[in-house]
């Protein structure tokens, strides 16, 4: 069986996709998995680390605004689907999937005028133009949060959970503390720019970096290609990587707390985890949903970016730091979220799927 998955831009539509490989890799040997992803995202690295074959689609996104972007869409448009005619001719999928993201488009499109089944998921709080877009090709549909539910048609739409990487349980304080060189004396406070990489997230720790370091050692995810100038010399305790990979699973395991976005494949991770958070969500996103739902169930700890950040993640995070009740009171409210143990459901609608 071949299975065609799509998504990328951000990690965040990879990673539930991602789990859902791991997991059926290690059930049989006789799938093969291909990947369609952006030129230029994070999900590259990823989906090539873990074996699968990667191959670019262009990305028609709907402009957000008036602009000239508008004339060139469709013409960018019948780009992409004609890469992805190209792409499923030369992969021949059974199945495709999809998590998000505008690169699933053109394949889940293509894939329906030729006859190949094609399941989507909705992992946000608020549904995403691409999903919808696709509701009316898909052949099932999944959702995280029930309410969810009411934005796709009802005869083929499930609630679900999302799917979490297996590896992400079975991180290691002992080997958290090699590859960091931890102080575990020390709270450590774990710091997510995201794959591509949040300025403001990235910027605005730069200037609460040192009042940290007198509290804690820190971890510190900025994205791909965007080290922050300056950062790498605030001392031993801050540790600063591109992208954590290998090492994320790790860095779960010894954080206290963990400052991120709001996007649903980290989000997930920390549902799994049960880790005290501080939700930091993209404006205008539905990111912002997803951190609205994690407050409301009292999970999270939701700062506002367009406020300033500093004073009030230094008020927060010491009061965290210093209050392990609060912490794990924090961690198990999260963990009630939603499921994250919906691997083997999905494995087996997506193996039924390309049986036909």
């Amino acid at each position: 069986m071949n299975v065609l998955f799509a998504g990328g831009g951000t990690l965040g539509p990879v990673t539930p996709l991602l789990a859902v490989v791991q997991a059926w890799k290690a059930q049989e040997s006789g799938v093969s998995f291909f990947w369609a992803g952006t030129p230029h995202g994070p999900e590259r690295e990823v989906v090539e680390k873990a074996g699968i074959p990667f191959f670019q689609i262009i990305v028609a996104r709907l402009p957000r605004y008036l602009s000239l972007e508008w004339v060139k869409l469709p013409f960018v448009f019948l780009r992409a689907l004609r890469q992805s005619w190209c792409l499923i001719s030369k992969v021949k999928p059974d199945v495709i999937g999809a998590a998000g993201g505008y690169t699933s488009v053109p394949i889940v499109f293509v894939g329906w005028m030729r006859g190949i089944p094609s399941w989507i998921h909705q992992m946000d709080g608020e549904p995403l133009l691409s999903n919808r877009l696709l509701a009316p090709f898909a052949t099932r549909i999944t959702v995280t949060w029930p309410d969810m539910v009411y934005a796709f048609p009802a005869f083929k739409t499930v609630v679900l959970g999302n799917p979490v990487r297996a590896d992400i349980l079975e991180g290691s304080l002992e080997k958290a503390k090699e590859i960091f060189s931890l102080d575990l004396s020390l709270p450590t406070v774990l710091i997510l720019g995201g794959g591509s990489g949040s300025r403001w997230i990235n910027q605005t720790i730069a200037g609460v970096v040192p009042w940290i370091l007198e509290r804690a050692n820190v971890i510190h995810q900025v994205g791909k290609g965007k080290i922050v100038e300056g950062v790498k010399v605030m001392g031993e305790r801050y540790h600063t990587v591109e992208l954590l990979t290998d090492a994320l699973p790790h860095a779960f395991a010894v954080a206290d707390v963990v400052i991120c976005r709001a996007g649903m494949g980290t989000l997930t991770e920390l549902v799994a985890l049960q880790k005290p958070t501080i939700l930091i969500p993209l404006p205008d996103s539905p990111q912002e949903a997803n951190a609205k739902k994690a407050k409301e169930a009292g999970g999270a700890i939701v700062i506002d970016q367009k406020m300033d950040g500093g004073p009030e993640i230094k008020q927060v995070l010491g009061r965290l730091l210093n209050n392990r009740d609060e912490r794990q009171v924090l961690g198990e409210s999260l963990g009630k979220l939603f499921q994250t143990k919906v691997i083997e459901p999905i494995v087996d609608m997506l193996r039924k799927m390309g049986e036909g």
